[in-house]
């Protein structure tokens, strides 16, 4: 997924600091502002769950309060939302969880690192493993990091990773979850907009507990049009997976169509380089 964005998107999605300064050169406020963005993908994301179509959506406002080592270091207090369906009614993939809280970010070449606490509220709206909502806080490493934008016109190996951990779910109260996604692609045709795009993925999981949909390993592969419109990118596509289980070690492949975009703004103040 691109993120969170996203992201999976899972970030600000800011173009990171080149290099650091010392701490006393620039403003304090030279980062304020209101960064916000969302992402959302939807498809068949899932070979071992056939025929279901999964759509997952965020949203978050941040606003950037302080800043220093040459606005490479931000604080980010937050607010968001995350949403979640499918077509098949497993519980882990229809919920909502919306969160307050903060995180620290630190830019580097061509990404962020996070670290953050929140309090969020989690809903599963088709409950049959009988998890009922709970409420909590919730603690969280991430990254994101990408290269090679499509945007970019001398770009030709466009790609991007990301990863998060912590303990974000209230629903599976003090269950550690992991997940990374790596995804590589080569530009085999530019057009004036837009650009096809042959890719390679991976995405790993895991968690404490060994709850069956957290605990994969998902490769494959496919093609894509990459479209970037100022600060909105959209990727139509397909692909083949394969994804396998790891704690009942079943396995199962599919074709992969997916939608996916993002998008990412900031209301007003300087933005993070």
């Amino acid at each position: 997924m691109r993120s969170i964005l996203i992201t999976l998107a899972l970030v600000s999605c800011a173009v990171a600091q080149e290099g650091t300064t010392h701490a006393v050169k620039g403003s304090v406020l030279d980062a304020v502002g209101l960064p916000g963005l969302m992402w959302s993908t939807t498809g068949s994301t899932s070979p071992y769950e056939k025929g279901n179509v999964q759509s997952q959506t965020y949203f978050e406002q941040g606003a950037a309060i302080f800043s220093t080592w040459n606005n490479s270091v931000t604080l980010t207090p937050y607010a968001s939302v995350g949403m979640a369906f499918d077509t098949k009614g497993f519980a882990w993939n229809n919920k909502i969880q919306p969160s307050i809280g903060f995180k620290v970010n630190k830019y580097i070449r061509s990404g962020v690192i996070s670290a953050g606490m929140a309090y969020t509220y989690e809903e599963r709206f088709r409950n049959a493993e009988g998890f009922k909502a709970a409420s909590g806080a919730k603690d969280f490493v991430q990254d994101w990091f990408g290269w090679d934008a499509v945007s970019e016109k001398k770009g030709r190996f466009p790609g991007e990773t990301w990863a998060i951990a912590g303990h974000f779910s209230p629903v599976e109260r003090g269950t550690l979850i992991e997940e990374a996604n790596l995804t590589q692609g080569v530009i085999a045709k530019q057009f004036r907009k837009s650009a096809l795009i042959p890719y390679g993925e991976v995405t790993l999981g895991h968690d404490s507990k060994g709850f069956d949909w957290e605990n994969k390993v998902i490769v494959g592969g496919g093609a894509k049009l990459g479209i970037p419109v100022g600060d909105l990118y959209t990727e139509i596509g397909a692909g083949y997976l394969r994804e396998t289980r790891f704690n009942s070690g079943l396995s199962a492949n599919g074709v992969k169509v997916f939608m996916n975009f993002s998008y990412v703004w900031n209301l007003f103040g300087r933005q993070v380089r």
